[in-house]
């Protein structure tokens, strides 16, 4: 596994451009000394490199720094149901207790991630209430992410689940943007997306070239620009500014 750790001269999470939709954006800039001094490195990781497999007892924490991650769990029959897909913010691995993981990570893209030793990290619980409530906070979060794309998955057709899905990462990727308007790279491919929502690719493809037909979506190298949110947040059958405030930490 090609992996680099970097112990020295880490960046200062005050200044950090994910901050606010990190764990740490939760916490005030008083106690945010505190916390920073749980960090022991940051790890970088190669686009195809497991970050974890399912089983693993997990030893460190991880905030994504920089790139994208696939969460999943592989089935009986071989295949495998993506979870959700983690962007720049994203909270990885945490367990509260010492059991293993009930799922596997993979880098999409070259990766970055802050790591927390998790024995260094529970110690600081009970003297630190703020880092509690930061971890609640974001695990509620992602909770309610995943439950309103299960919502989605559960009761609509194919192109409802990936207009709601490409707006969905879409909105989160732009956020972390100075120009919101500039197409981002979408590194997820149409198996991706299919293992996803539980779709063929040959659906997704068809799915794809319909949108795209539409002028709903512009998707070119892996280039994904909405020219329209507010015309895809109709198709994806979701309040736009509602799913804004789901997507995005302001």
């Amino acid at each position: 596994m090609a992996r680099k750790f970097i112990t020295q001269d880490l960046p200062k999470c005050e200044n950090c451009a994910i901050r606010k939709s990190s764990l740490f954006g939760e916490i005030d800039t008083f106690h945010l000394d505190k916390v920073r001094e749980l960090r022991t490195s940051q790890i970088t990781f190669n686009a195809g490199d497991y970050i974890y497999h399912e089983g693993d007892i997990p030893t460190r924490a991880y905030t994504l720094h920089q790139g994208w991650v696939s969460l999943f769990k592989t089935l009986e029959d071989g295949g495998r149901q993506i979870l959700r897909f983690a962007l720049p913010g994203d909270f990885l691995s945490y367990k509260s207790s010492n059991r293993a993981l009930d799922h596997s990570a993979i880098a999409l893209t070259d990766i970055t991630l802050c790591a927390f030793p998790l024995d260094r990290f529970k110690t600081k619980l009970a003297d630190l209430p703020e880092l509690s409530i930061a971890i609640s906070s974001v695990s509620e979060m992602t909770i309610q992410r995943c439950y309103s794309t299960l919502t989605t998955i559960a009761s609509h057709n194919a192109e409802v689940k990936i207009a709601y899905l490409l707006l969905s990462l879409y909105i989160r990727e732009t956020s972390l943007k100075q120009n919101q308007s500039e197409p981002i790279h979408l590194p997820i491919t149409q198996e991706d997306i299919g293992d996803a929502l539980g779709l063929t690719t040959i659906h997704v493809n068809r799915t794809f070239k319909g949108l795209q037909n539409k002028g709903l979506i512009e998707c070119n190298n892996r280039n994904l620009h909405i020219p329209d949110q507010t015309n895809l947040a109709e198709v994806a059958k979701v309040n736009l500014e509602s799913l804004k405030k789901l997507m995005v930490v302001v």
